[in-house]
């Protein structure tokens, strides 16, 4: 095993090896949740194991014709059981306040050997919820691939988007091992490098990096004076880029992870509070060195 310098020492680097069996596994794989981030998964697998089936849940003719046109999916399905029946791996990628009910349900339809995995932005609850039930605790395996954008929709969806990008997996302690091995390849498959941590290590580290940062983005979008509006540039556009992500799925994830991101959100506020000081005692010496400390702290960032 081994951790680069760099990552948190929560994070669990892992090798990978294939065998024969592995290579020809999967051979139908499932994707309830045809979206941004659902999509980009068929796409990327078809690129890796093109010989492998998609199959997309699509409940409305207008979701289906969609995606019989796209090639996206090889076939869609109106119902999750009909989806999952024959396939070796599904992967759930709905809103997070909807994943453990998904999963439940899919551990229901598909074969004993079958591997559930999701792309949620939070797991703690997910996880926790899950593993109330013994089917479906026995074949998930939860994720996060470090990949995305600020749009939304199969539209957007490309074959390349978790290509080098972290993909964190979460077990638990009573995962199988040879479930989880399954797991690090399938998603290795996408593209992604897999690392595993804990879900409340997880999501911990998420509502520093990814949460926090969301919603400090949308405060920035949300105080802008409509009359400074026409001089924005691209520093306004840069720090205000995820604020255009779904909102729907955003009100999910902050409430699956409120302890978390409330949390950092206090420090926010206490940084504001210091920064407000400095600049009403004229401090220029602090605020230089405060700037500076931020600067090589993002200078040092991956």
């Amino acid at each position: 095993m081994r951790v680069p310098p760099s990552a948190p020492r929560s994070i669990r680097y892992l090798p990978l090896t294939s065998t024969t069996t592995e290579n020809e596994w999967p051979r139908q794989v499932t994707v309830l949740g045809v979206g941004l981030l659902g999509g980009s998964v068929a796409l990327s697998l078809k690129r890796a194991l093109p010989q492998t089936r998609l199959v997309g849940l699509a409940r409305t003719s207008e979701k289906q014709r969609f995606l019989a046109s796209s090639g996206i999916v090889d076939v869609t399905a109106a119902t999750v059981s009909e989806a999952c029946q024959h396939s070796d791996a599904v992967v759930v990628a709905s809103p997070v306040d909807r994943i453990a009910e998904i999963v439940i349900s899919a551990a229901a339809s598909s074969p004993t050997e079958c591997l559930i995995t999701d792309v949620g932005s939070t797991k703690r609850q997910i996880v926790a919820s899950v593993i109330q039930d013994p089917l479906a605790s026995r074949k998930f395996i939860a994720a996060h691939p470090i990949a995305g954008s600020e749009k939304s929709g199969p539209e957007h969806a490309n074959s390349s988007l978790f290509d080098k990008k972290l993909v964190v997996v979460t077990p638990t302690e009573t995962t199988c091992p040879e479930l989880l091995k399954k797991a690090h390849r399938f998603w290795r498959l996408t593209g992604g490098q897999t690392c595993e941590m804990t879900p409340s290590e997880h999501d911990t580290h998420l509502a520093a990096i990814s949460h926090m940062p969301h919603l400090v983005s949308a405060l920035v979008a949300k105080i802008a004076s409509p009359e400074a509006l026409p001089l924005a540039g691209s520093g306004w556009r840069d720090i205000t880029r995820v604020a255009a992500g779904d909102p729907t799925v955003w009100a999910a994830i902050c409430s699956e992870n409120r302890a978390a991101i409330g949390s950092e959100l206090k420090q926010v506020a206490e940084e504001l509070e210091r920064l407000q000081q400095l600049l009403q005692d004229a401090d220029d010496a602090a605020l230089y060195q405060w700037l500076t400390e931020a600067k090589k702290i993002k200078e040092q960032s991956p």
